[in-house]
């Protein structure tokens, strides 16, 4: 209107009207633009709440999983790495301290064995001379032949101790593992036919070992002789050679293990726990340095002496041996 009268018109009321109403609809647009903007940025307050509630969310969920990671990754080394040297660590701890205490008492043996043996062989001798006067079928024979007998087991004793204390050296040669069966099959099998007991050697591979044959077999007549002795009558014990891959020495070796196999009793719980100490026994005329003596000898081998036993059902001695070539030295 203002510029109308400057231009010397005047508007109608009409013009008035139009340009009232093209205002009011501006300001109605703002409010509404004012509106939206409110809206949208109180959309976008939101959306960015929920954002990051999920990076937190996502967050926790990836600490997590580092967590049981680090945990699975900690528990895997454990038992790869550490638990095996941990436990090779308290074995050969227990192997030093049995064989700490195998000196000692091989020392103490050995001394104890020489000072039975002098005054045993005296009494030996001037027993012949006393039976060589006795009348035969007197009383005085029959008590000088349980006198006679009595030596012989002390001397059979101090034998097993002095073996114990002072174990001879192997002299080790290659032969084939069922060689060793031969000789103490030979050894034991019309004895122990009397008391119905079979002693069957088993079909084996082609193995070799390198041992002193004598000392071996010498474990093998104990093992063969306990069988026996568990069975009583009636019964089987098998002569088994194999080959396998198993830890010897605190590594994985191949080994060549001689099986007794005999269906006997089994060893009972008890027994179990002391089975290989010096002087332990369950026979009432054993000196129980039997087990102890092959144990050593197994172990002077390089190898070890290992058992399976259910009572009543039997008992499995293996003498683990290193499994070498056929032209080894």
């Amino acid at each position: 209107m203002e510029e109308r009268a400057q231009a010397g018109s005047v508007p109608s009321s009409k013009e008035v009207l139009e340009k009232v109403e093209n205002k009011a609809q501006i300001l109605e647009l703002c409010t509404k633009l004012k509106a939206v903007e409110r809206a949208a940025f109180n959309q976008f307050v939101e959306d960015s709440h929920e954002a990051l509630g999920s990076l937190q969310r996502l967050l926790m969920t990836l600490v997590a999983l580092v967590l049981i990671l680090g945990f699975t990754a900690t528990s895997l080394i454990y038992r790869v790495k550490i638990a095996p040297l941990r436990a090779q660590l308290v074995e050969s701890r227990a192997i030093i301290k049995r064989q700490e205490m195998l000196a000692a008492l091989g020392t103490l043996a050995a001394g104890v064995a020489h000072e039975i043996r002098n005054p045993l062989t005296a009494i030996n001798v001037r027993l012949h001379s006393l039976k060589r006067t006795l009348v035969r079928g007197s009383s005085e024979e029959e008590d000088a032949t349980v006198i006679d007998r009595e030596i012989q087991r002390l001397d059979r004793i101090v034998r097993d101790v002095l073996n114990f204390a002072r174990p001879a050296e192997p002299q080790p040669v290659t032969i084939a593992a069922e060689s060793l069966f031969s000789g103490v099959q030979g050894l034991f099998g019309s004895q122990l036919e009397k008391t119905s007991i079979r002693l069957n050697l088993a079909s084996s591979p082609s193995l070799w070992i390198r041992v002193d044959p004598q000392q071996i077999e010498q474990v093998l007549i104990n093992l063969i002789q306990n069988a026996a002795e568990s069975i009583g009558r009636d019964g089987t014990i098998t002569l088994r050679a194999r080959g396998t891959v198993m830890p010897l020495a605190g590594q994985a070796s191949a080994v060549v293990i001689l099986e007794v196999i005999d269906t006997g009793k089994g060893i009972a719980l008890n027994v179990r726990e002391r089975l290989f100490d010096p002087f332990f026994t369950t026979k009432e005329a054993g000196t129980g340095l039997g087990l102890s003596i092959s144990a050593r000898i197994v172990e002077k081998h390089g190898g070890a002496l290992q058992y399976q036993t259910e009572v009543g059902r039997g008992t499995t001695f293996g003498i683990v041996l290193p499994r070498v070539e056929k032209n080894a030295r």
